[in-house]
């Protein structure tokens, strides 16, 4: 479990970096902006746009791959529980067998050998 909480703080520190990269970007693109403030205010909000998008993405790719590491973990713990019990269940009847086997060969008192 540890395994999913590492993959989804790595993704995170992605998306974080992503999104603090974009704005550093963005505030270089303003101070280097040859153009006016009405173009440089479009283009910015384009770029937020885009950041937000790719953000959202990987929030979504982050989600599937925890969700899928999260079912194949679950997969095999119900795997592992399982042949837990067939192996239980084999030592019990193995037990039942063997305890069955010495008390037939335990001679019964007053037992009646056709005589």
């Amino acid at each position: 479990m540890n395994s999913v909480w590492r993959s989804i703080r790595m993704i995170l520190a992605s998306i974080a970096s992503l999104l603090i990269g974009g704005m550093i970007g963005a505030g270089v693109a303003l101070l280097y902006a040859p153009q006016s403030g009405r173009a440089t205010r479009a283009m910015i909000r384009s770029k937020g746009v885009e950041l937000k998008e790719r953000a959202v993405e990987e929030v979504n790719l982050t989600r599937a791959q925890a969700v899928g590491k999260a079912n194949r973990m679950s997969r095999q713990i119900r795997n592992q529980a399982s042949q837990f019990s067939h192996q239980i269940q084999d030592m019990v009847e193995d037990q039942q067998a063997a305890l069955k086997e010495t008390v037939s060969a335990i001679p019964m008192p007053f037992q009646h050998n056709g005589h």
